[in-house]
């Protein structure tokens, strides 16, 4: 289908509102006729909650790509589109990330970048399959046997680093140590909050974090973030699946942190509700719900 009214070099957000004037035309206007027209498929969205859904994954993208530097659609590649697909991995179902990419697919064909549109149609399975189990992020039984079955020395330091800090996969790279307050900082953690953890009641922990931080950084000398991330993704299945546990993503490990540090937090005489409240403030959540919840992970 032929795109009028846009040009290659328009700005995102261009892109996103004219993306939204033709997609909305279908609402209302039976499937059938519009099969028949384009051959089987229709270019439209044909229902108001897949239209404000699929929009509503356009604009995510459109955000996250500002945030990059990117700002115009000639300058977005399709690793753009996978990097932003791929990152939603560890907190979305392969349900959810089939959605996601359905929606770009279609954002993509919209404004004319068709060749965006059919690369994600192509890596359509690879890029759902990184999704989490339905169920939600169980702990593992035995985490460090699940780090030592891994393959790559790198893959074994991030997940070491989830261990030790709680950290969701894409705040790995954010790690910042304060030696002297031996604390931990992660800035710009999801939903834009600053995580800061207290490592003065585990000195030792927070040395293990400063020397896995250095090494990890030795490794991005060579190495890009996305190659190294997306390589942990296969190789903890592949160390899950040897280990004989349940693959959730890499999750667990956030989930092996709420658990070890609520016994270590009672351990000091906090109580469980005192303990979950300071658990929530350090994984970055805004509710003690979530820590409960994790905590029975």
């Amino acid at each position: 289908m032929v795109m009028e009214g846009i040009k290659r070099n328009s700005g995102l957000t261009y892109a996103l509102k004219y993306a939204a004037s033709v997609l909305k035309q279908g609402i209302g206007i039976s499937k059938h006729n519009v099969y028949k027209q384009f051959g089987g498929k229709s270019p439209l969205i044909h229902s108001y909650s897949t239209f404000n859904r699929y929009m509503g994954i356009a604009k995510e993208f459109v955000n996250w790509a500002r945030e990059q530097g990117i700002n115009r659609l000639d300058k977005v590649q399709y690793d753009h589109v996978k990097d932003f697909l791929l990152s939603k991995a560890e907190y979305c179902s392969m349900k959810t990330l089939k959605v996601n990419a359905s929606a770009l697919r279609k954002f993509f064909e919209t404004v004319g970048r068709v060749d965006i549109s059919i690369q994600i149609e192509k890596d359509y399975q690879e890029i759902y399959s990184q999704g989490r189990n339905p169920s939600r992020a169980l702990a593992f039984a035995h985490p460090e046997r699940v780090i030592s079955l891994l393959k790559e020395d790198v893959h074994k330091v991030i997940a070491e680093l989830q261990l030790l800090t709680g950290a969701r996969i894409g705040d790995v790279k954010k790690i910042q140590v304060l030696p002297e307050a031996k604390k931990v900082i992660i800035l710009k953690s999801k939903g834009g909050r600053t995580r800061e953890i207290d490592y003065a009641d585990r000195p030792e922990k927070f040395e293990r974090i400063r020397e896995l931080t250095e090494a990890l950084n030795e490794h991005l000398k060579t190495s890009s973030w996305k190659s190294i991330r997306e390589g942990y993704y296969k190789d903890l299945r592949q160390a899950v699946l040897r280990s004989g546990e349940v693959y959730t993503g890499s999750h667990a490990f956030r989930v092996n942190y709420v658990k070890e540090r609520l016994k270590e937090l009672k351990s000091q005489g906090y109580s469980e509700r005192e303990a979950l409240q300071k658990i929530e403030y350090e994984i970055g959540h805004s509710r003690i719900e979530m820590s409960a919840y994790y905590s029975r992970g």
